[in-house]
């Protein structure tokens, strides 16, 4: 069935939104004012998903893609929308996913944050392999769209990636599909020069991958490590060169292992450092605790702050980075601790209802902290500050929160990644 629609909105995801009779229908790669004929492909009961055959009267809102892929890869959903307007409906889209879901009705928003770069601002990326292929995958397939680069790379990684697609061909597509699953790039502040992580079958463990660190100009070090999840944190099949990433935040100096997280937009990630602090408003009389540290990036800005500070990890790695990070920056008051977050709130339980923290900051994967927001709910903290890369289970946790007895929110938009539907957001709340 096909039909003319007017596109009125955008939703998380990144497609456009429009009517049928009345009933919604989502759209990909349409912007607000569009005027399309759209192939309806599948009904819901709620709601139907189609695709644009025919751009009858374009919105103003709209732009040149820059990348030939757009629309093919999966990577990116915004490019055809001017980025001022893109970071608008991020922040409508956010307000209206706590709202609805959420039942949050009055949450004080600041202004949101737009990246210092639209294009060329992510520090790390995980590219895939198939064959001769080598790239990322198709929108909502496993298919691997075949690139030479990618607009949202910093150049040294496209530049490196570049160069290693090139000698996995020249050794042959057939060995490289046996091979290489996937690969990670990543790249420093300040040094210029990138990390490779190589995630391998079996007859990988033989290759002579030395021999990278003098073909790749730029490459300071490699790791292999087998594909597949077992022992993420176990010892690499082949290391060699530096393996971390270098970069500064909060007047703070971090050393990242590649493969372990760490964000992707190091202007964006100085605006959510300042943002926590800010929001968090340590006094330095009070104990915090940082769930889902990481490598420090939030614990040690707050932990100058704060009288004491805790925080907790189930990264191996992670832990290890941070405690690192935490002596090379002369920050004494401050310890990490190697576990899963919600059993670490259950074994903590009692010492914690006895000194209640006055500050918990929690930046859960995008699956959101279901069980620790319960938790948090009993415990009655002073003040809770929630970063979250997912609206969806942010407003979810939040309505927890909020049954809990916090009424107080204030919250900001921070785009750390332009033109995907994408996006970083801070919550704090107080009882």
């Amino acid at each position: 069935m096909r039909e003319r629609v007017a596109i009125t909105g955008l939703a998380f995801g990144g497609k456009g939104v429009g009517r049928i009779g009345g009933k919604v229908v989502f759209v990909p790669f349409t912007a607000p004012g569009d005027s399309a004929v759209v192939d309806v492909t599948s009904e819901k009961k709620s709601f139907s998903e189609g695709v644009c055959v025919e751009l009858m009267k374009p919105s103003e809102l709209r732009t040149e893609p820059v990348c030939p892929v757009f629309g093919v890869c999966g990577g990116c959903s915004f490019q055809h929308i001017r980025y001022p307007e893109e970071v608008s409906w991020k922040q409508k889209i956010l307000e209206e996913t706590l709202r609805r879901i959420g039942g949050l009705h009055e949450v004080a928003f600041d202004a949101p944050v737009a990246s210092e770069k639209e294009y060329f601002y992510r520090s790390r990326a995980r590219f895939h392999v198939d064959g001769a292929d080598w790239g990322f995958f198709e929108a909502l397939t496993n298919r691997v769209v075949d690139i030479e680069e990618c607009p949202l790379l910093d150049p040294l990684i496209n530049d490196a990636f570049r160069g290693i697609k090139s000698f996995f061909r020249e050794s042959g597509t057939t060995k490289t599909k046996t091979i290489v699953s996937t690969l990670e790039l990543g790249v420093g502040q300040g040094d210029g020069r990138t990390v490779a992580l190589f995630h391998v079958s079996k007859e990988g463990k033989g290759f002579p991958w030395k021999v990278l660190l003098d073909r790749i100009p730029g490459l300071k070090g490699i790791e292999v490590r087998p594909v597949g999840p077992s022992r993420p944190g176990g010892m690499p099949l082949f290391s060699a060169g530096g393996t971390s990433l270098d970069y500064e935040a909060g007047g703070f100096k971090y050393r990242a292992p590649i493969g372990v997280f760490s964000q992707v937009n190091p202007s964006g990630n100085e605006t959510l450092v300042k943002k926590l602090i800010e929001y968090a408003g340590p006094k330095g009389t009070e104990m915090a605790v940082d769930l889902f540290s990481g490598v420090g990036n939030l614990t040690l800005p707050l932990a100058s702050l704060a009288k004491e500070t805790v925080g907790v990890e189930s990264e191996r790695r992670a832990v290890k980075a941070a405690g690192a990070n935490a002596t090379s920056n002369g920050v004494l008051c401050v310890e990490f601790h190697k576990s899963d977050v919600s059993k670490w709130l259950e074994l903590s339980a009692k010492d914690l209802e006895t000194s209640v923290p006055g500050v918990v900051v929690l930046d859960p994967p995008r699956e959101g902290a279901k069980k620790v927001s319960r938790f948090l709910a009993r415990l009655k903290p002073g003040k809770i500050v929630y970063v979250s890369c997912s609206p969806p289970t942010l407003a979810r946790d939040l309505s927890i929160l909020r049954d809990g007895g916090y009424r107080k929110f204030r919250a900001c938009l921070i785009d750390l990644f332009p033109r995907t539907y994408h996006m970083e957001s801070i919550v704090a709340m107080e009882l």
